[in-house]
């Protein structure tokens, strides 16, 4: 077990990731061999990353960033803190600002 995140290092990716989509969708335990066996030929003895995905703001929430930071309530804080408290990053912010908002 990993210590900072309680994941297991040496989990079968290929097995996790069957067991979830045979709780959501409808697969008969053939099927899922049949894609295990299909996926490790494929794709056996690679070394593999999976990215996290964030969520993006849309343009409205865009638009409400940049209003926010150049309102009153945040002219006193520091780029890092609105960013901080909006949930992006600074150089996200930083973007945003110069684009004006929204895109």
């Amino acid at each position: 077990m990993s210590s900072r995140d309680g994941t297991d290092r040496d989990l079968d990716i290929v097995l996790a990731i069957l067991q979830l989509v045979q709780q959501r969708l409808t697969v008969t335990p053939d099927q899922a061999r049949e894609i295990e066996h299909e996926a490790r030929a494929k794709y056996g003895g690679l070394r593999t990353r999976i990215a996290k995905r964030k969520k993006h703001p849309t343009p409205e929430e865009r638009q409400q960033i940049v209003s926010q930071a150049l309102s009153d309530t945040f002219v006193e804080m520091s780029t890092d803190d609105v960013a901080e408290a909006s949930g992006i990053s600074r150089r996200s912010l930083y973007r945003y600002l110069k684009r004006g908002g929204p895109g």
